[in-house]
């Protein structure tokens, strides 16, 4: 797996991230019982994001030749 695939994975999360809070959360109502799912899907990509930039810097760290 490539950096760009990982780079589009966290735009697409982002734009999830994007809809959530534009189009499917309940601001008059901002319970947990009214959004929860819009609540989860917000964490759930927002972990992936942090995953995929994590990745993206530990794979280019092991790319660099070692320095000793």
């Amino acid at each position: 797996m490539n950096n760009k695939f990982r780079y589009t994975l966290a735009l697409v999360a982002k734009s999830v991230i994007v809809i959530h809070l534009t189009i499917l959360v309940d601001y008059s109502d901002l319970s947990w019982d009214n959004n929860s799912g819009s609540y989860l899907g917000i964490t759930s990509m927002l972990l992936l994001i942090f995953a995929m930039f994590s990745e993206i810097k530990r794979v280019n760290n092991q790319e660099l030749p070692s320095e000793k």
